[in-house]
């Protein structure tokens, strides 16, 4: 029979082995992970930057990775290194954006429905119209403006619903506005800014004919039928409504390229 005094030996012995065990894997582990961040630094120095989605979507544009410890980084390369919040609809130059799954584009159709810079172009739509009694022919007097606002509310709320949330989802399109900036010229940006109600890119990045937008106000402009005048019904107005809302996007774009500053602080990123 063994005695207690061997049992406690042969219990100590085993102890001590898989200490050691335990200090030899923990060893080996801490030099596999030396190694890989040696390997995984040597990747980071053979490339400092890193590719984003293309402010022109016939250009590609990179941007320099933000180094703390580099004394000699600029302020661009620091603006660059911002990522766009998922629900910001226009994109300053150099920002990283993240892909939109379809129900992101959905909640940026509604988000971009109530923010200063929709009500405005709202209210200087209905303006111009009371001021040149122009369509929507409710007349000139205080409660004609009223009706030309509620209309211009409506009117410019389904283009953006049917534009974002409906059919750039269906068509796999990108809604977002990516602002070229400072390093394009000014004859470059102003085409650039004004051929977007025509021109996008896909959700992969490539350039393709602005379908959501031109089906989203198409269906915007049909459902006046619903609420304008009678005498404004016709298919002459509506095509002429049609062709206000593409030329008043194409204006939009052209402000918010040369005003993403304030665009920026309208619709704040997320770092």
């Amino acid at each position: 029979m063994i005695s207690q005094g061997k049992i406690r030996s042969r219990i100590f012995t085993l102890l001590l082995s898989a200490a050691a065990l335990g200090a030899a894997m923990a060893s080996a582990a801490t030099a596999h992970a030396q190694n890989a961040g040696g390997s995984s630094l040597a990747v980071s120095a053979s490339s400092n930057s890193v590719a984003v989605l293309p402010d022109d979507p016939s250009v590609a544009i990179s941007y320099t990775a933000y180094d703390p410890g580099t004394p000699a980084i600029t302020r661009q390369q620091v603006r660059q290194e911002r990522t766009a919040s998922l629900h910001m609809k226009y994109i300053p130059p150099g920002w990283k954006v993240l892909p939109l799954a379809p129900h992101d584009k959905v909640l940026l159709g509604f988000k971009d429905l109530y923010n200063p810079y929709t009500v405005g172009t709202i209210v200087i739509s209905a303006g111009y119209s009371h001021l040149t009694n122009g369509q929507p022919n409710y007349g000139t007097n205080g409660g004609a403006f009223a009706q030309r606002f509620g209309a211009a509310f409506l009117r410019d709320s389904t283009q953006g619903l049917f534009t974002d949330a409906v059919f750039a989802p269906l068509l796999h399109e990108d809604p977002r506005y990516y602002v070229e900036g400072s390093d394009y010229s000014f004859v470059h940006r102003s085409l650039y800014a004004i051929t977007r109600p025509v021109i996008t890119r896909s959700d992969s990045g490539r350039p393709r004919l602005n379908a959501a937008l031109l089906l989203g106000y198409a269906g915007s402009s049909a459902l006046t039928y619903a609420y304008y005048p009678s005498i404004n019904r016709n298919m002459k107005d509506t095509v002429a409504t049609f062709g206000g809302g593409v030329g008043g996007a194409a204006l939009g774009f052209f402000v918010t390229e040369f005003t993403s500053g304030i665009m920026q602080k309208i619709h704040p990123a997320a770092k």
